[in-house]
Formats: C-alpha cells, sequence, structure tokens
C-alpha cells in the first residue's frame, strides 16, 4: 500500500475514496438472479450496490452474500415479494443506518464517509406496484440526510 493510500485509512482501516461507483438492480427474487449481480459487480468493478424487489424472507439470514461486500437488507414482512438490500465494499468507511418506519416505500441505507467530502446517506428505496408516492415517506427519507450529510437514493 502506497503512503497516499495509507492516509485515506480511518481508524478502523477502511478506505475513504474520493469516488465511489454505485448501481441499482431492480432484482425480482435476489437468490435466482444473485449469480448476475455478483457478474455485474466485478465487471463494473462496482462499490456500492442498491438492490429492489428481493423476495428475501427473515428466516434466511444468510441468503444471497457477496464476497468482500457487506450485505444490508430490509425484508418485507406478512407479504411477497418486495425487500430492499444493499452492498457495500468491505473496504468502505461504511456503517447501516435505522430507516424510520415509513408508511408505502420500503428501504435499507447506510452511511459512507469519504475523502474531502462530509458523510453521505445512501439509501435502496422501493415504491411497490399500486402505492401511492407519500410526501412525508419522502420527507422521512431526505430528513436523514440533514442537517449535514448528502444523500443519494
Amino acid at each position: 500500500m502506497t503512503a497516499p493510500e495509507r492516509s485515506q485509512l480511518n481508524s478502523v482501516g477502511r478506505l475513504k475514496p474520493k469516488n465511489i461507483t454505485m448501481f441499482s438492480y431492480n432484482a425480482c427474487g435476489l437468490a435466482s438472479s444473485i449469480l448476475e449481480l455478483e457478474q455485474c459487480a466485478l465487471e463494473y468493478s462496482v462499490d456500492i450496490i442498491l438492490v429492489q424487489e428481493t423476495f428475501l424472507k427473515p428466516k434466511n439470514p444468510k441468503c444471497c452474500k457477496l464476497n468482500t461486500y457487506v450485505q444490508l437488507r430490509t425484508d418485507r414482512q406478512g407479504a411477497p415479494k418486495g425487500g430492499t438490500a444493499l452492498y457495500y465494499r468491505q473496504t468502505l468507511s461504511c456503517s447501516p443506518i435505522d430507516i424510520p418506519p415509513l408508511i408505502n416505500l420500503e428501504a435499507t441505507g447506510c452511511r459512507l464517509t469519504m475523502s474531502s467530502h462530509g458523510a453521505i446517506i445512501i439509501i435502496s428505496v422501493y415504491l411497490p406496484p399500486k402505492k401511492e408516492l407519500l410526501r412525508s415517506d419522502v420527507e422521512t427519507l431526505l430528513a436523514l440526510g440533514m442537517p449535514s450529510s448528502s444523500l443519494a437514493i
């Protein structure tokens, strides 16, 4: 590791990059599409992956892990389909955030620290079909970035 790279490490040994690569992926069932997701992550050197419609359930918490990534997920309870997930490289300075209760949206999020930038809140969001996008849900998510963080949804 070069001296500049060492200077970008935070106290727990995670890298604070100057830029990141993200993509959003509607899985329509993550268990059946995890290999495709893994291939895309490798091919495009993705740092953070936002996933919608995972269809995962809490009874299987270790499902759909990716090597070198930390998986965060919010499984839909009491109904089929839905669910969100977020993967970030283990080397990133990220931490999970609690998403306040939402009415119609489903969401999973993290806080990313980067060099020369304040914290960035990154959220994978899913609005189920036939559900209305509510102003209160959007405001709840936007408030996660207040007062000093940037927000990527």
